[in-house]
């Protein structure tokens, strides 16, 4: 029996009812436009000279074809009156999709007001309760030990202790159980940072502060811009070079066939894949090339999540720098300009090998897919309009993507485990429109995931597993099999065979 996943947004969503309703109004209006034509050419016929000659010849025959052509037009079966019903009918379900739309926009800065509301009320008792957990550890070491018993009871002393050894710990284990928390923190966060700490500030010093809100991009340009100072977060240049042949194969084409073999053709062999990249000092992209059996070819481009937490940046673009650099709206890092390159060398390689120009090659549509921050770039490069691509497809696991301002016409796929943290740092849900699908599942006490701790609820393994499920559900879930419609057929190319992967090798020179 399959898991059970909740899907939201996508092609059987709210809003792609409602546009299934602006649609439908559109036929309707076309279908009243014919009938009012239709009537039209019925009211000729009693004006017509014919008729009007056959008034003197013939008084009852032209008096039944004018009773005729006026039940023509007469309710309730006359032309007129089905045109207008047409029309009725259209403005109706326009009508109803724009009190739809309000509503759910409503519900949505109702959201939003209730989000950021909340990260405010817990980003300051974060910052109270952390002050009195430093006071009150501090009162218990100092005071003797008779008064600090009659001033803390023993529970609240346990828990003061508790935390005082593990506070991380305990922060973290809260958001495993509430996982709307982060969303609210993040939400609420940037309302701290641009009216409140400049209150405080302007308190504690004799200098003036403004207190403006901020806007999400702002903060993170801002950690941003105070690591530069100290020499940390450094983005790079890209050097892409493709991956040295494996030694356990002893000739170029047997390293080829080996790769051809891994060519992803299921959501679960996509995360699998993109589970397995990296090389510890550089990171690594595949890009496959597969045959649309008419000709041409579509492209499916992985990318790996992060492999590099230092804030010193190295070697390595798949690192903190590039995480905060796209959530800033970037779309200038080494690690995206080294998929794009990537692709490049890939298109030009198949193109010297087939024979086939590389103009189309490129115009040819791309599926982009990646864990964690290998989805952030999926989305930042889909969302970039002047890279070129042709990107039909976007499909990311773990991954904060709400900002993204990808357009209606690519099919986005966001799977989310529910106790993952990482999906919520953008602060936001992804959108609901009829292009983007959220698969969200409840990880609580899956055997590789530790209660408490939601970081092990972020690994790669774990979203391919959910690829599984996805890929499982998919076969009798029509939301599902809307969304993974495109991408089903490019994976049942891959099984078809002739599918050819490159993979890449991408490091980064600093500036």
């Amino acid at each position: 029996m399959t898991e059970s996943l909740t899907v939201g947004g996508g092609a059987t969503g709210v809003l792609a009812r409602v546009a299934d309703m602006r649609a439908t109004a559109d036929v309707l209006d076309t279908k009243g436009d014919v009938a009012r034509s239709l009537a039209t050419q019925v009211a000729e016929v009693a004006v017509h000279d014919a008729v009007l000659g056959s008034q003197v010849l013939s008084p009852v025959t032209g008096a039944r074809v004018l009773g005729e052509v006026a039940q023509a037009q007469l309710p309730p079966e006359g032309l007129i009156w089905v045109a207008l019903e047409y029309e009725a009918a259209a403005v109706f379900l326009r009508g109803a999709a724009t009190a739809y739309e309000e509503t759910d926009a409503a519900l949505a800065r109702l959201a939003e007001l209730r989000d950021t509301a909340t990260g405010v009320v817990l980003v300051n008792a974060g910052l109270l309760g952390a002050g009195g957990i430093a006071l009150t550890s501090l009162l218990l070491d100092v005071l003797p030990d008779p008064m600090a018993d009659a001033l803390t009871p023993d529970a609240f002393a346990a828990w003061i202790d508790e935390v005082g050894e593990d506070p991380a710990g305990a922060v973290l284990a809260e958001l495993y159980d509430h996982p709307w928390a982060t969303d609210s923190i993040i939400s609420g966060l940037p309302w701290v940072l641009g009216t409140q700490v400049p209150l405080v500030l302007g308190a504690l010093t004799p200098w003036t502060f403004t207190s403006v809100p901020l806007t999400y991009e702002q903060v993170v340009a801002a950690v941003i811009a105070g690591g530069g100072l100290l020499g940390l977060l450094a983005d790079g240049t890209p050097v892409v070079t493709p991956e040295p042949h494996d030694p356990r194969y002893p000739t170029p084409e047997s390293w080829q066939a080996a790769l051809d073999a891994t060519a992803a053709d299921s959501l679960s062999a996509l995360f699998d894949n993109i589970s397995g990249l990296g090389d510890g000092a550089t990171s690594e992209v595949r890009v496959t090339a597969v045959p649309d059996g008419a000709g041409g070819h579509t492209w499916i481009v992985e990318i790996p999540g992060t492999q590099d937490w230092a804030a010193e940046s190295g070697s390595n673009p798949s690192n903190l720098a590039t995480n905060l650099h796209l959530m800033a709206g970037s779309h200038a890092t080494a690690m995206e300009q080294g998929v794009l390159e990537a692709l490049a060398q890939a298109r030009a390689e198949l193109a010297a090998s087939t024979g086939v120009p590389l103009s189309e090659l490129a115009a040819q549509p791309v599926t982009l897919a990646g864990h964690s921050q290998g989805g952030i770039v999926a989305a930042s490069l889909a969302a970039d309009p002047g890279n070129g691509l042709n990107v039909t497809t976007v499909v990311t696991g773990g991954s904060p993507v709400a900002n993204m301002a990808v357009p209606d016409s690519v099919t986005v796929i966001s799977l989310e485990h529910a106790q993952d943290p990482v999906h919520h740092l953008d602060g936001n849900p992804n959108p609901a429109g009829p292009n983007w699908t959220t698969v969200v599942r409840d990880v609580d006490g899956h055997s590789h995931v530790t209660a408490g701790d939601p970081f092990s609820a972020h690994h790669g393994s774990l979203y391919a597993e959910t690829g599984a499920l996805v890929d499982e559900q998919a076969a009798h879930d029509p939301a599902l099999q809307l969304a993974l419609g495109p991408l089903q057929e490019q994976f049942s190319h891959v099984r078809g065979g002739e599918a050819h992967v490159f993979q890449f090798d991408i490091a980064q020179e600093h500036r």
